[in-house]
């Protein structure tokens, strides 16, 4: 598909690193980093779609999980509820994983994309929609609990 190249080629001019993962079933799915290799964003073209997903996964880190296990429900509670909130008004889909869970392993933070009328600016502002509401993510969590610990943080 002629926009799989685009695509590909939007992310390279931005000055990222692109990586096709090993096995990936899908027609088209590429892993997209800075060179300092992190945040990884992925565009996924599913089978048989017209539409893109562009996605950042986040796992929690366990010192993360385990600041989050020791809080007081409400407050804990509170955290992830001002976390949510936060991110959905960015306009991104998301999940905790595993859903339901107390704590979270991981956070998922998504958007589809149609491949229809999809040009250059289109892609970019969404790539980085994802990549910012991710960051958002990663952010919350470690000057939360650097803050709490007073320790420097786990993802810089």
């Amino acid at each position: 598909m002629d926009l799989d190249r685009d695509i590909e080629r939007w992310v390279k001019r931005l000055g990222l690193n692109v990586v096709v993962p090993p096995n990936a079933p899908e027609p088209f799915h590429i892993s997209t980093a800075p060179p300092t290799g992190m945040p990884v964003v992925d565009v996924v073209r599913p089978k048989d779609a017209e539409f893109y997903v562009i996605a950042m996964g986040i796992a929690v880190h366990p010192d993360h999980r385990s600041a989050l296990a020791s809080m007081k429900e409400q407050d804990r509670r509170r955290f992830l509820l001002e976390l949510k909130r936060a991110v959905a008004s960015m306009g991104v889909d998301f999940a905790f994983l595993p859903p339901d869970a107390e704590i979270p392993d991981a956070v998922q933070v998504s958007r589809p994309v149609l491949a229809e009328g999809l040009d250059a600016q289109r892609f970019v502002d969404e790539y980085y929609r994802v990549r910012n509401a991710g960051l958002l993510v990663i952010i919350s969590f470690a000057e939360t609990f650097r803050r709490a610990a007073g320790q420097t943080s786990l993802y810089a």
